[in-house]
C-alpha cells in the first residue's frame, strides 16, 4: 500500500498512523474507490492464505469523527440500489 495522504488520515493522528503504516497488512485501509474500510474478519479460501472481510468504517474509532455516510459509500463504490437499511455501527 502506498503512503498517500488521504482526507481520512488527516482528521486525527491516531487514524493517520494505521492508514499510512507500511510494516504489515493494515486493518484500516482506503480502497481504490476512496472508501475507508476496516478489516472485521477472515474467511477460508481455497488458497493457502485466508481472505480478509472488510466493512466500510463510518466513524473514526479513535476520535469519533464521522468519516463517511452509507450514501457516500454506495456512491463511491457504485452500489446504488442496495439495501437502504444499513447501520452506522462501525
Amino acid at each position: 500500500m502506498s503512503q498517500v495522504a488521504t482526507p481520512f488520515g488527516s482528521r486525527c493522528e491516531e487514524l493517520k498512523e494505521p492508514i499510512e503504516g507500511g510494516d504489515f497488512e493494515p486493518l484500516i485501509t482506503v480502497g481504490a474507490d476512496d472508501v475507508i474500510y476496516m478489516t472485521v474478519g477472515l474467511v477460508d479460501l481455497e488458497e493457502d492464505e485466508p481472505g480478509l472481510v472488510d466493512h466500510p468504517m463510518f466513524f473514526c474509532p479513535f476520535c469519533g469523527s464521522k468519516l463517511q455516510t452509507p450514501e457516500d459509500v454506495r456512491a463511491k463504490a457504485g452500489a446504488e440500489g442496495e439495501d437502504e437499511n444499513d447501520e452506522d455501527t462501525v
